[in-house]
């Protein structure tokens, strides 16, 4: 059930009360803590609920470890839902927390699909960020610092019961987050709409997304406090999101993971990095499906305008193209991309090695 709009998170004590959620765990990024908008939403839940315990999500990107130490200070078998306010981080802390309160193996004991054999606590998510889609997705993506991979606590489980999504919650949010947020959202967009797994439904919804966040996050950036531009990037993004739920992701988000996980690059601004260069590479192979997206013009000409829309847009958020200041260490990048198949399997041309090194080698030249 999601709720849009301005003003919106007001709307979250009724939903407790109606579901006669009492005992509460409150998951906030640490960073907005301070906010006079987040400190009166923790004011009123604290004086509506019975119990409440709050845990601050204070790490960017969210290790197995982290969960375990957050868990120790955090569940109680009293709980009964747990609410995540901040960006995707924070949301996927919650959606762990959810699980770990009645799993009691480590947390990494969960990585995959529907590893949970206890029951999970319902999830209400409160995004401040628009872009990460994790307030509708059944995935929370934390990093293995073994293995050094990032990979998900995953199922039905964890798609959130409620997501209340509320503009005036994303003012607080600094420049370099709201662009990376936005840019995972076009993301997601391009890819769920030419992944091979894709249908009419997740291209309706990506198509409108797309157009929304690319029309509006270029300007957002140079007027922060538009109320306007900030609800139609949010709603935008939400667009999006769904369009990935009913057809998937593809390599420019794969890669994103290994960059981000082993060079520190967030997310979102990983798959921009990537994004373009995947589109040049798919039309060069006679994969013209991008010009729907933008025109609906299927053949070269509409494919290739996309993917300078993409450089367009990309330009004027002020996104580095260029992987060159990182010293990639191939052998372990591209092992680390080709481990999640699943993503280039859903390219709509074959991509493998061949295709990431290409890739690279355009993006470090």
């Amino acid at each position: 059930r999601v709720s849009f709009g301005v003003g919106t998170r007001n709307q979250i004590i009724r939903c407790l009360r109606l579901r006669d959620y009492r005992n509460i765990g409150l998951i906030i990024d640490g960073g907005i803590r301070n906010i006079p908008m987040i400190q009166s939403l923790i004011s009123e839940l604290e004086q509506k609920s019975d119990f409440i315990r709050i845990g601050y999500c204070e790490i960017s990107e969210p290790t197995y470890l982290s969960l375990d130490q957050m868990r120790d200070q955090f569940c109680c078998d009293e709980m009964q839902v747990v609410i995540g306010i901040g960006g995707g981080s924070a949301i996927d802390m919650a959606k762990a927390m959810a699980v770990l309160t009645h799993n009691k193996s480590s947390a990494i004991s969960y990585r995959g699909f529907d590893k949970m054999n206890e029951p999970v606590l319902p999830i209400i998510a409160v995004p401040t960020t628009a872009g990460t889609g994790s307030e509708v997705t059944p995935n929370a993506s934390f990093i293995d610092t073994v293995e050094n991979k990032k990979m998900g606590i995953n199922g039905e489980a964890v798609r959130p019961a409620y997501a209340f999504l509320d503009p005036e919650l994303t003012l607080s949010c600094p420049q370099a987050p709201t662009i990376s947020a936005g840019v995972d959202s076009l993301v997601h967009a391009t890819e769920a709409f030419v992944a091979k797994k894709t249908n009419a439904l997740a291209r309706h919804f990506a198509k409108e997304g797309f157009r929304r966040v690319s029309h509006a996050l270029p300007c957002l950036i140079e007027a922060q406090d538009d109320i306007g531009l900030r609800s139609e990037v949010m709603y935008g993004a939400f667009l999006s999101g769904v369009g990935l739920m009913h057809s998937g992701t593809g390599p420019a988000a794969a890669m994103s993971y290994p960059l981000g996980v082993r060079y520190k690059v967030p997310h979102g601004i990983g798959g921009a990095i990537f994004l373009p260069h995947v589109a040049e590479l798919n039309v060069n192979w006679g994969y013209y499906g991008y010009g729907e997206l933008m025109a609906g013009m299927n053949d070269k000409a509409g494919a290739l305008a996309f993917v300078q829309l993409l450089k367009d847009v990309f330009y004027r958020l002020r996104i580095d193209q260029s992987l060159a200041k990182y010293n990639i260490l191939r052998e372990e990048f591209v092992q680390d991309t080709l481990a999640l198949s699943g993503s280039l399997e859903q390219n709509p041309v074959p991509f493998a090695e061949a295709e990431v090194i290409e890739v690279l080698n355009a993006l470090e030249a």
